[in-house]
């Protein structure tokens, strides 16, 4: 998917088929799906122009016309794209409505962006993503993207900067598409966008971390769609080498016996059970020894079988993506050091597969950590808080000020927040900062209570503590509160618990079907506006 920067269009103009000068480009991305609100085949040629315009649009070399439009802007197009033939339905949120010309005139595809006070760079991304989708499927080449709409409403809609990232971002996330496995699968010819802002230099800049955030949020979708036999703790290790290679990040992998004397017994402990070894990855990227370093910190479960605790539901494939959070850390890390960020932060991800053998972990069993807690294992099945520990006392120890962990840790804050919202627990100063940067990706993070009374559920008679509550409420913030019990009293620590948000059931906006690459962004926005 290719993206050029042209001459913005602004309302007066005499029609909108002027836009031909290119000023730059790039490239990458691949699609899948669309469903079109309404489809509005050969409307006047009013809504496109003049024949004189249509052979300047032939000469330019573009198809279609992309139009994001808010409810309001209906009642005021600019010149060259009012119609009686648009709807107010038209302009609803996530709508997309093609407008067929007619003379060889290129089509128009309307995108729905809701009320304009609900307005939001995420609705953009969305806008965008659908934009993508809809474009791959109807195997256009080249589109045109005039703001000229949305500034009839709001005149600095479109010409930001900001809103150029938001527009590569979702063009490119709402094009993706994990198909690798299929047999028909086929590479699809990309879309060029021809975005009507202008050729300044920040935009040329916007253009390229739009597609920074992008290739590295696709990055974690692929890597959290990826089938179990495919992505083992060692292949994880390896896929984070690859991808941080000749760059100035450097990547660590412990494993086998230096897990038990770097004091990774969590770790060990889980992936006891497998073939499939377990290993602890970390990755450095420190730029300035003045700032303060923060550590990302991702649960990287390969495959949650639930061990001895078997899993007994009818379909366990999507834990395969019990490793969201891993994702989501090493493509946070990936985005800063491909964006040249000068910050200091490290990832750090204890993976395993969480299989039932006779070496695997057994219900009762004690565990002793490198702080010198233990830990009775009451439930296999409640793993990730297990390995999370060790990522937690590693933080502190290569001397971080700040950590979050981001986990599918939990069903029950589904039961709460749903598939649209993570819920996040800690230091209620980080917890603000952090569920801030996520707020412009549509990363929605909800906080809930770390409840002091609850920590006694979590009481063992034989050790520290249990790794389950004996009390059957508040599990998504007990489990908070068992990982509490890891970090130092100097460290400021956050827990982002994601279990809903890490895929999504079909493709809508910004997501396509499978991962969502939940975390990447907003982690990255947290660490370089900390910095």
């Amino acid at each position: 998917m290719n993206f050029e920067l042209v001459e913005a269009w602004s309302a007066g103009a005499a029609n909108f088929l002027d836009l031909a000068s290119v000023a730059g480009d790039t490239d990458v991305g691949s699609a899948a799906g669309v469903a079109d609100v309404a489809g509005v085949r050969r409307a006047d040629a009013a809504i496109v122009g003049s024949d004189a315009g249509a052979a300047r649009a032939a000469d330019a070399g573009f198809d279609t016309l992309v139009v994001p439009v808010f409810a309001e802007s209906l009642r005021r197009m600019p010149e060259g794209l009012a119609s009686p033939k648009l709807l107010p339905r038209m302009a609803d949120r996530y709508a997309t409505t093609w407008m067929y010309g007619s003379g060889g005139q290129p089509d128009v595809l309307l995108l729905g962006m809701g009320e304009a006070a609900k307005y939001g760079p995420d609705t953009l991304r969305d806008a965008a993503g659908e934009a993508g989708r809809a474009l791959l499927r109807e195997e256009r080449r080249t589109a045109v993207v005039t703001f000229a709409a949305l500034a009839s409403v709001d005149s600095s809609c479109g010409r930001e900067p900001d809103n150029v990232e938001a527009w590569v971002e979702g063009a490119l996330l709402g094009a993706y598409s994990f198909d690798k496995y299929k047999k028909d699968a086929k590479a699809r010819e990309g879309v060029t966008f021809r975005l009507a802002v202008g050729d300044g230099t920040e935009f040329a800049a916007a253009v390229r971390i739009g597609r920074v955030r992008a290739e590295s949020t696709m990055w974690a979708r692929d890597l959290t769609n990826e089938p179990p036999n495919r992505l083992r703790p060692r292949d994880l290790a390896a896929r984070a080498q690859e991808r941080f290679s000749d760059t100035q990040a450097q990547v660590t992998v412990y494993e086998g016996e230096q897990l038990e004397r770097m004091g990774f017994a969590g770790v060990a402990a889980v992936g006891r059970g497998s073939e499939h070894p377990p290993v602890f990855i970390e990755v450095r990227y420190y730029t300035d020894p003045s700032k303060p370093l923060v550590a990302l910190i991702g649960k990287g479960i390969t495959f949650d079988t639930g061990g001895i605790s078997l899993k007994r539901d009818n379909d366990i494939s999507d834990m395969r993506m019990d490793m969201a959070g891993a994702a989501a850390v090493l493509a946070a890390v990936d985005i800063l050091v491909r964006s040249g960020a000068a910050v200091n932060v490290a990832a750090l991800v204890p993976a395993a597969e969480n299989s039932p053998s006779g070496r695997a972990l057994l219900p009762g069993e004690v565990i002793a950590y490198a702080n010198g807690l233990t830990v009775q294992v009451g439930n296999t099945d409640s793993e990730g808080r297990l390995v999370l520990a060790d990522a937690l006392i590693r933080a502190h120890r290569i001397g971080a000020e700040q950590a979050v962990d981001a986990a599918t840790l939990t069903y029950s804050v589904v039961g709460a927040l749903g598939s649209k919202v993570a819920g996040i627990l800690g230091d209620d100063e980080l917890v603000r900062d952090v569920r801030a940067a996520g707020e412009p990706f549509g990363e929605r993070l909800w906080q809930l209570p770390l409840v002091d009374e609850y920590e006694s559920y979590l009481d063992s008679d034989y050790a520290d503590t249990s790794n389950i509550s004996r009390v059957g409420e508040a599990s998504a913030i007990t489990a908070a509160l068992f990982l509490r019990k890891f970090v130092h009293p100097s460290l400021r620590w956050a827990h982002i618990d994601m279990s809903g948000t890490k895929e999504a059931p079909s493709a809508k906006g910004q997501n396509a079907v499978g991962a969502t690459g939940f975390g990447a962004r907003l982690l990255a926005e947290y660490v370089a506006k900390r910095n």
